[in-house]
């Protein structure tokens, strides 16, 4: 299930919006002014970070076999 993160242009605010079906998308308001005149924004995707120790790549783990 998707979050959407939207922009609203009344009141300046960007928020995010749980989209279940395409058609919830029409009913999306922003929650500070309750506008509907709001646009969907290109959010950049979500990292996981890696416990203490780690080498710092998100790369795959080693059981994942050579690569080429």
């Amino acid at each position: 299930m998707p979050i959407y993160e939207y922009a609203c242009p009344a009141c300046d605010k960007t928020f995010e919006a749980f989209i279940i079906r395409r058609s919830d998308e029409a009913e999306v308001a922003c929650p500070t002014c309750a506008s509907r005149q709001v646009s969907r924004q290109l959010s950049r995707p979500a990292a996981t970070r890696l416990g203490s120790g780690a080498s710092g790549s998100a790369g795959p783990g080693p059981s994942c076999g050579p690569v080429g």
